[in-house]
């Protein structure tokens, strides 16, 4: 419950600082508007919510209860640098795990794990 609340908080702010104007700090405002926002929510815990404004900035989540909050969604932007960012999320029993082609990957280890441990 607390989680949903949360993430429910976060989509207004972010709702709210695009109709006033909230340039991120960055000092760059593009004048976009509040151009789509759909939101839905059930007795079972289950909701989901789009926005998007008229620059292309774009999220979309849908969440359920099931032993535990499931979340899973996108957001889009473009970046300062005028690239393109898209970002794709599940967060679940294993925690959030972001995608995305601008999120760093790790390099490979330098050895061969051998060994495993059983619980």
């Amino acid at each position: 419950m607390a989680a949903r609340v949360l993430l429910v908080m976060a989509a207004v702010v972010a709702l709210v600082s695009c109709e006033r104007g909230y340039s991120g700090g960055g000092g760059r405002f593009s004048g976009a508007n509040l151009v789509n926002d759909q939101r839905s929510q059930n007795a079972y815990g289950e909701y989901s919510f789009q926005y998007e404004t008229s620059d292309g900035t774009y999220r979309q989540e849908e969440g359920s209860q099931n032993n535990g909050q499931l979340t899973r969604g996108r957001y889009s932007y473009t970046s300062p640098e005028g690239q393109p960012v898209e970002i794709a999320f599940v967060a679940d029993h294993g925690g959030f795990q972001p995608s995305g082609a601008v999120l760093p990957v790790a390099p490979q280890l330098p050895y061969q794990r051998v060994q495993t441990f059983n619980h």
